[in-house]
């Protein structure tokens, strides 16, 4: 359940019960400010809560995040967008030959931010799709490449962390991976390759890693630490 108010200084306030929720917790979002409240809490306790917040709030920085118009490029590895205005009273989309094509309707605004999160559903439907598609068989060349062993590989959404591996062997990818360059996807996957031998992230861990990067690791792995989901 999700209700909304407007600051006057901060601007939209978007409130989110849940039932797990022990306290309030904010986030930002593109355009607004998300409050995560405990679902017992009636609209006046959120008010006295969000007043003692606002401080802090107020000093929360602007995270850049990405946005889609007509004119913008925005590309993945595997495809780019293409948005066209059509007269339909509907959004669709197609994937075809690299281009996800998503028909927009008519008199839309762009700067609208349900627009924009409807947009993003559909790129983020095209990342899953590409993902699941490629993925598996990038992971198999690089494994057979090297001569490593998994057990299973599963495609999700993090956007907090690019892969993982468990102490079975089984390799999670976030989708989100699709926003880097192939390089870079190609290196997180090696990266958790190294991890189906080396769990942690000892000495023998990063001499195995710069075994299959050609001596590169750390400098990939700076270059991967600067790469974030503005989403």
């Amino acid at each position: 359940m999700s209700d909304e108010f407007i600051d006057k200084e901060l601007g939209r306030i978007s409130i989110v019960r849940n039932v797990r929720a022990k306290s309030v917790i904010a986030r930002r979002k593109s355009d607004f400010i998300q409050l995560t409240v405990p679902a017992r809490f009636s609209m006046k306790q959120i008010l006295e809560v969000f007043d003692k917040m606002k401080p802090r709030l107020e000093s929360l920085p602007q995270k850049p995040v990405i946005t889609f118009f007509p004119q913008s490029t925005f590309k993945t590895f595997s495809f780019s967008l293409n948005l066209e205005l059509r007269k339909v009273q509907n959004y669709y989309m197609s994937l075809k030959d690299g281009i996800l094509h998503i028909a927009c309707p008519e008199g839309i605004d762009f700067n609208d931010s349900q627009v924009q999160d409807t947009i993003k559903n559909y790129v983020e439907k095209a990342m899953r799709y590409e993902a699941n598609r490629l993925f598996p068989n990038k992971l198999a060349a690089l494994a057979k490449q090297y001569n490593f062993t998994y057990t299973d590989l599963k495609i999700n959404k993090s956007r907090s962390r690019w892969g993982s591996c468990s102490s079975k062997k089984s390799i999670n990818l976030s989708y989100f991976c699709n926003l880097l360059p192939e390089y870079l996807i190609d290196f997180v996957i090696l990266h958790e390759l190294c991890h189906t031998i080396e769990m942690n992230h000892g000495e023998r861990f990063w001499k195995l890693l710069d075994s299959v990067t050609d001596g590169k690791a750390r400098q990939l792995t700076l270059e991967l630490n600067k790469s974030h989901v503005h989403w």
